[in-house]
């Protein structure tokens, strides 16, 4: 089990966009012993109805909590921007400010406050942090949908199906194919 991480709204928005299937709900507890969300990647989730649901009720039974500037120290507070800062020269376009101002957000409050796991399922965005956060100190790594199936898979992460995975998978706009024949083939 993670110990600490921060969420993506791409996964939020992927694991709990069906009222029948409440996967962020089901792995969110299983996956991280304390997970984060930025609150403005909070408050960028507003439909389907029951994702927001399914994080109201992590937040309620305490597996997760809503980070923000407004916790920080004023050291801390200078070590986020400057975070954020450098991220966003690389990975925000001043036409377009709102595009990745989530990553940006909570990869800087992760560097800021030692959260050392990033749940998304940006596929190109872990040579980004290795190139300007990670130096050796808290380091943040990626992890995406295809490293969370394959905890499954070997029994890291308890509770939760190959078809329930597979699920997850077609969920996250994935192959179903490619699920059965790479990611967790039926074997016999």
């Amino acid at each position: 089990m993670i110990e600490k991480l921060i969420i993506d709204a791409d996964v939020c928005l992927n694991l709990g966009s069906s009222e029948k299937y409440r996967f962020l709900q089901l792995l969110i507890p299983r996956l991280s012993k304390k997970t984060y969300i930025h609150k403005c990647v909070y408050d960028e989730i507003l439909a389907p109805a029951f994702v927001k649901d399914q994080l109201v009720e992590l937040i309620n039974d305490g597996f997760l909590e809503i980070v923000d500037e407004s916790i920080l120290s004023l050291e801390e507070r200078t070590t986020y921007q400057a975070v954020y800062n450098s991220l966003a020269n690389v990975m925000m376009n001043p036409r377009d400010p709102r595009k990745n101002h989530g990553e940006v957000s909570s990869l800087a409050m992760a560097k800021t406050i030692s959260i050392p796991v990033f749940f998304t399922d940006e596929r190109d965005l872990q040579p980004i942090i290795d190139n300007i956060l990670n130096t050796g100190l808290d380091d943040i790594i990626c992890i995406r949908i295809i490293n969370v199936i394959e905890k499954i898979k070997t029994g890291d992460i308890v509770g939760i199906s190959r078809k329930q995975a597979k699920a997850m998978w077609a969920m996250s706009g994935k192959d179903k194919g490619v699920f059965d024949r790479e990611v967790w083939p039926i074997i016999g």
